[in-house]
């Protein structure tokens, strides 16, 4: 990655500590998903999905209620540091890892991440297709096309392959503004995201559990 904010740099390592959860790029993908989907999707719903892993079943491990606090405020950081970004054409710039033997830049985690939370909410993404917006279709034409390569569910030829792999990393930031954009302009009585960046002990926790969080995530 090149110059990052520096909470970046804690996040990333605070989410290396957790055996099952998303990756920086990863996330970066996920939240930028969450933030344009058409669908507002809360954060009891997207927050456990961090540490779920590949089964789906993975838990967060803290040693303490001040440290899992600490990753939310990390996580929420940059969730709305996305939000901020977007509100300035040409300001988003997507988190992608660069391969250091070859310099190459690696799209596929923030491709799968920006995948899982479309799935949140196909229900909005197909308010998208049925428009007439070309510039749309093409960017979920696009986003589903890397999908489905990454996940080895597409032949593509070498030529095309590389086309993509060129490509990609200045194709996304276009595409997700698109889509931004089409939420702004057809779905205006969307819910604003809440800018809240910490949990009270006697709030619901974000987990989902209906618990307070003094009761739940909050005691380990």
């Amino acid at each position: 990655m090149e110059s990052e904010p520096a909470y970046l740099d804690i996040l990333d390592r605070r989410l290396l500590d957790q055996p099952d959860a998303m990756l920086i790029s990863q996330l970066d993908g996920f939240l930028t998903g969450i933030v344009v989907s058409p669908d507002l999707i809360t954060p009891g719903q997207w927050i456990p999905l961090i540490w779920a892993g590949d089964e789906g079943d993975g838990e967060p491990e803290f040693e303490s209620e001040a440290e899992l606090q600490a990753f939310l405020n990390l996580a929420m950081t940059h969730y709305h540091a996305i939000i901020d970004s977007l509100g300035h054409p040409g300001a988003y710039a997507p988190v992608l890892e660069t391969d250091t033997r070859t310099d190459e830049t690696l799209w596929e985690m923030w491709i799968d991440g920006f995948a899982q939370a479309m799935a949140l909410s196909p229900g909005g993404w197909a308010r998208i297709e049925a428009d007439d917006d070309a510039g749309c279709h093409a960017a979920l034409a696009g986003i589903r096309t890397l999908r489905d390569f990454a996940k080895g569910e597409r032949d593509l030829n070498r030529s095309e392959e590389d086309r993509w792999d060129a490509e990609a990393p200045d194709l996304i930031p276009i595409w997700v503004e698109m889509l931004h954009q089409w939420r702004l302009e057809n779905d205006p009585h969307r819910p604003a995201p809440v800018r809240r960046t910490r949990v009270g002990r006697n709030d619901p926790c974000p987990c989902g559990s209906g618990r307070k969080y003094k009761k739940c995530c909050g005691v380990h």
